[in-house]
């Protein structure tokens, strides 16, 4: 099982760029990737596309034993685009897609003294994905 979540996150009332929290767990052993553990020197890059008819995310997920690299594919024909109204009337996300039949190909690694050493390809179905930008007005 796995799981990504990010957003824009507040420490001390400041807004930091997009960050994203993401775990797998692997034949009984937690990989954690969390960026407010500065201790485990978490780094995180990523990316989400979307395209005429499909949304792709891309994401490299670090710590200072593993390294976690997800690709994310979603058919936008099988996603619904949502109209989000918040209860206090504001519409704060322009483009939001949400969809349960995402196809992601996990690749993990775990470091070792000579250099990154691949410890399984996963291939995963019925993928939960969610995408928007949050609309700063």
């Amino acid at each position: 099982m796995f799981d990504v979540g990010g957003g824009r996150p507040r420490v001390f009332g400041v807004a930091l760029d997009g960050k994203l929290l993401g775990g797998l767990f692997y034949e009984g052993r937690e990989y954690d990737y969390n960026f407010s553990k500065p201790w485990t020197l978490a780094r995180q890059r990523f990316s989400c596309n979307e395209t005429m008819d499909k949304v792709i995310w891309k994401v490299w997920l670090e710590n200072k034993k593993s390294l976690l690299q997800i690709n994310v594919v979603c058919p936008k024909e099988e996603m619904l685009f949502v109209n989000y109204v918040a209860p206090d009337g504001t519409k704060k996300h322009n483009r939001l897609w949400n969809g349960g039949t995402g196809k992601a190909i996990l690749k993990l690694y775990e470091k070792k003294r000579e250099g990154l050493e691949l410890v399984d390809v996963i291939e995963a179905r019925n993928v939960g994905c969610e995408y928007g930008e949050y609309c700063i007005q």
